[in-house]
């Protein structure tokens, strides 16, 4: 009897480290628990809007994958934008110090949005898991996708092309409307489950 007990635990053990520790690419190649959920964040309203590459950027994040409901979803796509925004703060700060000084005023600028993308995306996390104040969250996620709009701009004016910076803002614009969209569709989860 408890060798089979030692052998269920060994095993839980064994298969918990496994997809602890499996590289990211494998992860992102499995197919999400809930690919309706995915899909439905992915849907765009504004003009340009890329369904495919959304996707993309979310089946690349093994939490976002694995979420197996709307309030999962929303914090996994809460916590995968705030770790982006901050890699591209810290990508910015770096390059700030040695760029020129028509360069280092974009720069300056997205530096400044991004603190604000962090500060929104923090509020939106204590928002969702905390406060299941949505309306807030998803007030949140709009205006951290507009903020990376606004280094993008910003980088225009001064004609400063930075790759690294521009798939930043992309990233946090797709991952921000696809957050306000999965937050709306909690909120609208939870108001029905309260009406019954």
């Amino acid at each position: 009897m408890s060798s089979s007990i030692n052998f269920s635990i060994l095993a839980t053990f064994i298969l918990s480290s496994l997809l602890f520790f499996l590289p990211r690419t494998i992860i992102a190649t499995l197919e999400p628990n809930s690919p309706k959920l995915l899909k439905n964040a992915c849907t765009g309203y504004t003009e340009g809007w890329n369904s495919s590459f959304c996707l993309e950027i979310m089946k690349s994040h093994p939490q976002i994958v694995l979420a197996k409901d709307l309030l999962h979803l929303t914090l996994s796509i809460i916590e995968t934008g705030l770790i982006n925004a901050i890699k591209t703060q810290i990508y910015i700060e770096e390059n700030r110090k040695e760029n020129i000084q028509e360069s280092r005023r974009a720069l300056d600028q997205c530096h400044n949005l991004y603190d604000h993308i962090i500060g929104v995306y923090k509020g939106a996390l204590i928002h969702v898991k905390k406060q299941k104040l949505y309306d807030i969250a998803g007030a949140e996620f709009s205006m951290a996708a507009n903020n990376a709009e606004y280094c993008e701009n910003w980088l225009n004016i001064y004609d400063t092309i930075d790759a690294d910076i521009s798939s930043g803002n992309q990233i946090i614009k797709y991952l921000s409307l696809s957050g306000y969209n999965a937050v709306n569709d909690l909120m609208i989860a939870d108001w029905i489950t309260k009406r019954m």
